[in-house]
């Protein structure tokens, strides 16, 4: 029994003392030590919420950026009278058939806020140069459910066809009308809008824009200010009737533009020179005097139709009449009409669009513009008051919703005139100068 207890006691010795030499070896924490530690860690935690948070603003901000773009690779075949078609150099010698180029190549970056307000950019990419196609400001109001916005920048004109982008258009360029009325389809001004169906459920949307009015004339450095202070004004208003049971959408609309084209000394370099001489509504020449402005105004009306019939269907059409000026000073050169004329002048464009099955697509167009109504047939002296008749197909294959390849044919058919002569002679031939493309573009 002794025995055994001090075995018991031994062991037991052992253990107390070995269990004094391992608290020993252990570093001892005070309250103070553990505090620290604590607070070190709280900190650490800290930090990393503060990172969080950093993190989440930051992409917070980058989705409500959205980046679009397209690119649109092109292959045209020219029939050209004389070889003489749209590539520099060619000629009846050395023609250039066909050619390779990029038609437009687009990042499109908007931002907008919880507040509405929205930042769009738009700059066009050509192997040659970098452009700058949308830059402006949307400002939503916030008491009416955004039914009202102010844009302030450069941005599109007020126009079906000019607002109608590019990368969802059926055919591969607009009417000759629309290049010509609103070259560059852009402009720099501001914008007051009014879109009724989002408060009021009324499909009423009202548009009125202030623009400088020379965006597409002359060089591109006279393009960044206005260059005569008067403003040109455009208004639209665009109605939609719906029948959700008959599967048809009917959209009407009209537009008007108000500007103006002022004389500028000839050339601009020297003010006492005095302009040069222009011609008017029926061609009879006059000279203005510096500073007079010349009428520059048209209405227009539109209509587009969509029905459900086997797919898909469309109907569009426009048209406009008025009176156009322009000069060929260097500041302010109209680049589709290009000459010191006033013109009475109207145009119209309809296009059929019908979806086949799934993936295909057919349309075709039939536009007509007359830059000079006064005068026809042999009374029409000069090539660029000749009327167009233009007849342009389409045919769409969609490989997917980002990819889809384009076929065109565009033909022309133009007025003849004995006094024009050349090309134009009423016994001639219609004149070449009709384009097939294949066209693949590709969008995100």
């Amino acid at each position: 029994m002794k025995k055994t207890m001090l075995i018991f006691f031994f062991f037991g010795f052992q253990m107390i003392n070995a269990q004094e030499i391992a608290t020993d070896s252990v570093k001892k924490i005070s309250i103070d030590s553990l505090k620290q530690m604590v607070d070190d860690h709280t900190m650490k935690f800290g930090d990393t919420d503060e990172r969080l948070a950093t993190i989440e603003s930051d992409l917070a901000k980058l989705t409500k950026i959205k980046i679009s773009g397209y690119i649109q690779t092109q292959y045209d075949m020219y029939d050209f009278q004389d070889g003489k078609g749209p590539v520099a150099g060619s000629s009846a010698t050395a023609p250039v058939s066909n050619s390779f180029y990029i038609r437009r190549a687009r990042v499109k970056f908007v931002y907008e806020t919880l507040e509405g307000i929205k930042f769009v950019l738009q700059p066009d990419f050509a192997v040659d140069k970098v452009s700058l196609k949308d830059a402006y400001v949307v400002l939503n109001d916030r008491w009416f459910m955004q039914t009202y916005s102010l844009t302030v920048g450069q941005f599109n004109r007020l126009n079906y066809d000019v607002e109608f982008t590019s990368n969802t258009r059926e055919f591969l360029e607009r009417a000759r009308m629309t290049t010509t009325l609103y070259p560059n389809e852009r402009d720099m001004g501001a914008k007051l809008e009014a879109n009724f169906v989002n408060k009021y459920n009324i499909p009423l949307k009202l548009q009125l824009a202030v623009f400088n009015g020379n965006f597409g004339e002359g060089a591109i450095a006279n393009q960044v200010r206005d260059i005569d202070s008067n403003k040109d004004v455009m208004a639209r208003a665009t109605y939609s009737f719906q029948f959700p049971s008959k599967g048809l959408g009917i959209d009407i609309g009209g537009h008007g533009y108000f500007g103006s084209t002022k004389v500028l000394p000839q050339p601009v370099t020297n003010p006492i020179t005095p302009p040069a001489v222009f011609s008017d509504v029926n061609n009879v020449s006059f000279t203005p005097s510096v500073g007079e402005t010349l009428k520059k105004d048209w209405f227009g009306a539109e209509a587009q139709i969509y029905y459900d019939f086997l797919g898909g269907t469309s109907l569009k059409g426009e048209y406009i009449t008025g009176t156009i000026s322009g000069s060929t000073n260097a500041l302010e050169t109209y680049s589709a009409f290009g000459a010191n004329k006033v013109r009475k002048f109207d145009g119209f464009y309809l296009s059929f669009t019908k979806n086949v099955g799934k993936y295909l697509q057919a349309a075709i167009r039939y536009d007509s513009y007359d830059p000079n109504t006064k005068l026809s047939g042999n009374d029409v002296t000069r090539a660029d008051d000749l009327k167009y008749h233009t007849w342009t197909f389409a045919w769409q294959y969609f490989y997917d919703e980002n990819i889809k390849v384009v076929l065109g044919y565009s033909m022309p058919v133009n007025e003849k005139s004995d006094v024009v002569g050349g090309d134009y002679l009423t016994s001639a031939k219609d004149r070449k100068d009709s384009t097939f493309s294949i066209r693949l573009q590709a969008r995100f």
